[in-house]
């Protein structure tokens, strides 16, 4: 084989390599892939990933600015892509925006997120049901405290508790409080006190006999703190 002729393979293979082929076995123009705002490339192959998200953030970002029927209408169509969607990073977009158009709708899918098989989408969901004030949230969160097997998630979902001040989530962070993690019982005190404006400071017995439905005497203040302005505390 002369030298012209090794040159003209090199420079096929070189060709094809970089053209790649198409499932069907056709040539496919790499440089498509780069043009992803062309309107032909869209309605043949989709938006990207990249799009998807920040439509969702757009959609998240101007919620408020919706009709009740447009919310609606988003909020079903979002939760009936999330059991189809592959891509968990966009699922966690998903939740974003269900959380702020905040419709029956989107809580049923945010519902659904609980149980997802990431722990991002999970954690997502958890901070999106504090974000609702649904009161079908608490028994919810309560679960996902004792149930779900990422630490993440169980801190997430006690701090979430905090947004809603009814007995039934001040007994939900119950066993937060028995957590043998001190971050844990942290964020239930945390909660509990954002919830209840009370205040037990670090003593664990005293929130706990208080979520449990009692009233402890608040501890006592001292000298120090008295001669401290309450703005400064």
């Amino acid at each position: 084989m002369d030298h012209q002729s090794t040159l003209r393979g090199i420079t096929l293979l070189l060709i094809l390599g970089f053209a790649g082929c198409a499932s069907n076995g056709a040539i496919v123009d790499p440089l498509i892939y780069w043009d992803k705002d062309d309107p032909e490339f869209v309605a043949k192959y989709g938006p990207t990933p990249t799009q998807r998200i920040e439509s969702l953030d757009n959609l998240a970002y101007r919620a408020n600015r919706l009709s009740e029927t447009e919310r609606t209408s988003h909020s079903a169509k979002i939760s009936q892509a999330l059991a189809e969607e592959p891509n968990s990073v966009i699922r966690v977009h998903m939740v974003r925006a269900l959380a702020k158009l905040n419709t029956p709708e989107a809580f049923a899918g945010l519902k659904s997120s609980l149980y997802d098989n990431d722990e991002a989408v999970r954690r997502e969901a958890v901070t999106a049901m504090g974000v609702t004030k649904n009161p079908e949230a608490v028994a919810l969160l309560g679960d996902v405290l004792i149930r779900d097997r990422d630490y993440d998630v169980r801190l997430s979902a006690a701090k979430s508790l905090g947004e809603f001040s009814s007995g039934a989530a001040h007994e939900a962070l119950v066993p937060a409080l028995d957590a043998r993690d001190p971050a844990m019982r942290f964020a239930a005190i945390e909660s509990l006190r954002k919830s209840s404006k009370v205040d037990y400071k670090g003593d664990t017995a005293k929130w706990r006999e208080f979520a449990q439905g009692g009233n402890p005497e608040p501890p006592a203040t001292s000298i120090a703190e008295q001669l401290i302005p309450s703005f400064l505390r």
